[in-house]
């Protein structure tokens, strides 16, 4: 039975946990509830995990973290969450968990809890990973429609990488910080590139704006940012902007099959023999 004695920093109950005790049930998930599908357009409400692990344990927490997803994919439990590994800046992984609202969240949570009270070997593997973590930060943010470029058309099942960009504003520098994206987005978007923003409403500090641009290939790195007016934000308007690479990991990820089935060769590859 899943009763932690510390907040569970992995994907969805981190936060959930925080909210509120959740009971753990007995039974196994229904198969037959179709988990959400966000891989044609930005979610409203994202759960980020910010995790560092101890020296040493690459490996070893890269194992287990496959054997969990894969579980909860042959369980077909109806959540979902997307590992992303650095590139750049610290080495960590973010865990981006898409919901259509803080109560999806929630609701994941009470699934996430059956499931880890119900198989007692993915709670002892979900402890070993805890175990291994050094550090973490939970974050919660929520769209941001009109800071965003081409946002509908956000494919996150096609993205093999993540330009990811965290900007805090100061309070006083909000408006001039809002009408420089706003006033100088091109009015049309490369075809099939997105930048989805959020703002974040807990876990970093107020004012704080992630903008996620989804990349198939590191050559669009050469291309630069969707949204090129980001670049014309006047530096005084921020405390701190810093931006970094990621590569998403599929093995370590658990997505539905629909999702799954936009790029089957990548979320759904073959096992070697």
């Amino acid at each position: 039975m899943l009763v932690p004695e510390k907040p569970m920093f992995r994907f969805i109950t981190a936060f959930v946990l925080v909210l509120a005790a959740i009971p753990a049930y007995s039974q196994t998930p229904t198969a037959s509830v179709a988990a959400p599908q966000y891989a044609s357009a930005a979610p409203k409400v994202l759960l980020l995990v910010y995790q560092q692990f101890l020296p040493g344990k690459a490996g070893t927490r890269q194992n287990l973290e496959t054997e969990i997803a894969r579980t909860f994919d042959r369980l077909a439990v109806p959540i979902s969450w997307i590992e992303l590994e650095s590139l750049t800046g610290p080495t960590q992984s973010l865990f981006i968990d898409p919901a259509s609202s803080f109560a999806e969240i929630e609701r994941a949570g009470n699934t996430l809890a059956q499931v880890y009270g119900a198989r007692a070997d993915l709670a002892q593997s979900q402890q070993q990973m805890e175990d291994m973590v050094s550090n973490a930060r939970t974050v919660t943010a929520t769209l941001r429609e009109d800071l965003s470029a081409n946002s509908g058309a956000l494919n996150l099942a096609k993205a093999r990488y993540m330009r990811v960009r965290v900007v805090q504003v100061r309070p006083e520098r909000e408006r001039d910080f809002v009408s420089a994206i706003t006033s100088n987005r091109p009015a049309t978007q490369p075809a099939g590139k997105a930048l989805a923003a959020y703002q974040v409403n807990a876990g970093f500090p107020d004012l704080t704006f992630i903008f996620f641009e989804p990349m198939r290939a590191m050559l669009e790195v050469d291309q630069g940012l969707a949204n090129t007016a980001l670049e014309l934000v006047p530096l005084g308007a921020s405390v701190s902007s810093e931006t970094n690479l990621y590569a998403i990991h599929p093995e370590m990820s658990h997505v539905g099959k629909d999702f799954a089935a936009a790029d089957p060769a990548f979320w759904m590859p073959t096992p070697t023999p």
